[in-house]
This record gives structure tokens, sequence and C-alpha cells, in this order.
């Protein structure tokens, strides 16, 4: 019986101080209700301008393939400059037809054919890239978000589909 009420004590005092360590820790970025508000509005600002633009990057930090698990990486990214799109990405999956060794996959530089952006009714933006390389022919729809937050799929005609997660990398004075 003692044991018990000992035990219940320490996994009470245990907890109320989990609890003070989570409450403390949300107070630790120092922004004011305000100054969020202000950095969602200069961050939507930017993603739009970008995306009007057609120049963006966006890091890569969780590749999804069609028949595997998740995986995390890094220092993967897209970046869309000057009607070029430089792509940087791991590749797992299967491929049909492809080059002796697999080939760049999907680690090139290349001219854009199409790009395309749709405004959604949530306020996302579906952004669509049509690319040809010398080995195969891609189409990258990203669907980014105001915060920055961005997913990506990424279609072959000769590999399967992979998509990937992701951030848009915002300007040092943005953040």
């Amino acid at each position: 019986m003692r044991k018990n009420v000992l035990i219940r004590l320490l996994v009470g005092v245990s907890l109320l101080f989990m609890v003070g360590l989570m409450l403390s820790g949300c107070g630790l970025t120092g922004e004011t209700r305000e100054e969020r508000a202000a950095r969602q509005v200069r961050e939507a600002q930017y993603v739009r301008e970008a995306l009007e633009a057609g120049e963006f990057t966006i890091d890569i930090s969780q590749m999804i393939p069609m028949r595997m698990s998740p995986r995390q990486v890094s220092p993967y990214s897209v970046r869309l400059s000057e009607r070029k799109l430089y792509s940087h990405l791991p590749y797992m999956g299967r491929a049909w037809e492809v080059p002796y060794g697999g080939g760049h996959a999907l680690n090139f530089d290349a001219e854009i054919q199409d790009y395309a952006v749709y405004s959604d009714k949530d306020g996302a933006y579906t952004v669509r890239i049509l690319v040809k390389t010398d080995e195969d022919t891609h189409v990258y729809t990203f669907r980014i978000f105001d915060n920055g937050s961005t997913s990506l799929v990424v279609q072959s005609r000769n590999r399967e589909p992979i998509s990937f997660s992701g951030q848009v990398d915002f300007p040092e004075e943005q953040q």
C-alpha cells in the first residue's frame, strides 16, 4: 500500500514537471501574436510573388516512394530560376527505360517547357512544370501553402511516380 502511494506521488510530480517544461517551451520563441501574424503575412506575400515570378527554392525533407516507406532526406532541393528547373532529388522506385547504370534520374538542370500556377480554393497554390531531359520527360506538380509548406509529386515517362515534402526556402529577412 505504501509503495503504491509513493509510486503515484512520483508519477504525479514527474507529470507536473513535464507539463511545466512543455508550457515554458511554448514561450521560447519570444514571438508575440502580432509578430507571428506579421511574419505569416510576409511569408504568404513572398510565396505569391515567388510563384508569379517563377523563381523559388524548395528544401526537401522527406521522400515518399510508391512501394516503400517514407524516408527523411537532406540536403536535397528543387530550384526554379530564369525559366530553368534545377532538380537535385533522390529517386527510389521502378524504372522501365533508363540508361545503363541508372542515368541521372532526378538530378539535372533543364529548360522549362511549360509552367502553370493555379490558385486553389483553400488558399494553396498548385504549380505544374513540364521539363524534358535527354533521358526522360518529367512533370513536377507542387502544392505550396502560404506558410511555405510544400508537397511535390514527380511523374516521369520511364519511372514510377514519387512524392516529396518540404519547405519554401525563405530569404533571411523573411524569417
